[in-house]
């Protein structure tokens, strides 16, 4: 097993509707000018992702900076996690909410941060459902807002981050109804007629709606965020507050804090994590305090 170089940048040439790609020769130019010794690897799919950021940290690199969006990130982090390696983001994605978070939202500004890198150990959060064990870095979702990215990502239409959110949020809220969870929050069971229910460490998703307005990734702990049912009129007037945060005071918003929860519904309901699917409910989310070096910026609004 070869040497790597101390960075090792890791492209998706496919994230963000192939803006990834067209970013790969300029990550390097940068590179160069700042005199940072670095290598170049390109990873197609998900798998390859995750295992050629594992393979780069093994070798000896001490920064593996991700060149894609938060499902990039996500797969990047599972390889990662162990190894000691620190993970940077290169945003090139749909959303890149994770790498707002973390002070890496502008591209050419994560780039210079290799030059000087700052780490801070994060939280990542464990979920199990279905066949899946897997770690998440920003947030998950079941019910609506998962069904919402399974139409997103189905569209052949780029509007953007919050464009192609928004126009999939109307498509399936016409034919959506809500679901009776079964959730235990540190050990405090309820059930509750929802919407859908967030978790996860992370502020914002879906190109900058701050669902998870007060969260941090660096407490040790998970926000969580229930949307009970509502009639459709009233959830697209109540929709909009999630942008600026003001929707967690809505009297049908149910906002808590935990390290442990377990989720079941009454009918089927995929989980997404980081924009990703991961499985069928039940699941069970689990945080994992400071597991994770990553680099940051000095605008790093998940840190606090």
């Amino acid at each position: 097993m070869g040497a790597a170089a101390p960075v090792v940048v890791v492209a998706n040439p496919t994230a963000g509707h192939g803006r990834a790609g067209k970013r790969i020769g300029a990550v390097d130019a940068i590179l160069r000018q700042l005199r940072v010794e670095h290598e170049v690897r390109v990873a197609g799919s998900s798998a390859e992702m995750e295992a050629t950021c594992r393979e780069a940290a093994l070798q000896g690199a001490e920064i593996v900076a991700v060149l894609g969006g938060d499902g990039t990130v996500s797969c990047a982090a599972n390889g990662l996690l162990g190894t000691g390696a620190a993970l940077a983001v290169l945003p090139a994605g749909t959303g890149d909410d994770f790498a707002s978070a973390i002070g890496a939202g502008s591209f050419p500004s994560a780039v210079r941060l290799l030059a000087n890198p700052k780490t801070v150990s994060i939280d990542v959060v464990r979920l199990r459902a279905g066949d899946a064990d897997r770690r998440f870095v920003n947030i998950a979702g079941a019910g609506f807002d998962s069904e919402v990215t399974e139409t997103a990502n189905a569209m052949t239409v780029n509007l953007g981050g919050t464009g192609t959110y928004v126009a999939a949020l109307v498509r399936t809220l016409s034919r959506f109804t809500p679901a009776r969870y079964d959730m235990t929050v540190d050990g405090v069971a309820f059930t509750v007629d929802a919407m859908l229910v967030v978790i996860g460490s992370g502020l914002s998703y879906g190109g900058g709606m701050k669902v998870l307005p007060h969260a941090s990734i660096v407490d040790g702990v998970m926000d969580v965020c229930i949307v009970e049912a509502l009639s459709k009129g009233a959830f697209l007037r109540a929709f909009p507050k999630v942008f600026s945060g003001r929707h967690a005071s809505h009297p049908k918003v149910r906002m808590m804090r935990a390290t442990s929860v377990t989720v079941e519904a009454n009918r089927g309901i995929q989980v997404y994590a980081d924009g990703e699917r991961m499985g069928p409910l039940p699941a069970r989310f689990e945080v994992e305090p400071g597991a994770l070096p990553v680099v940051v910026g000095p605008d790093a609004k998940g840190i606090r």
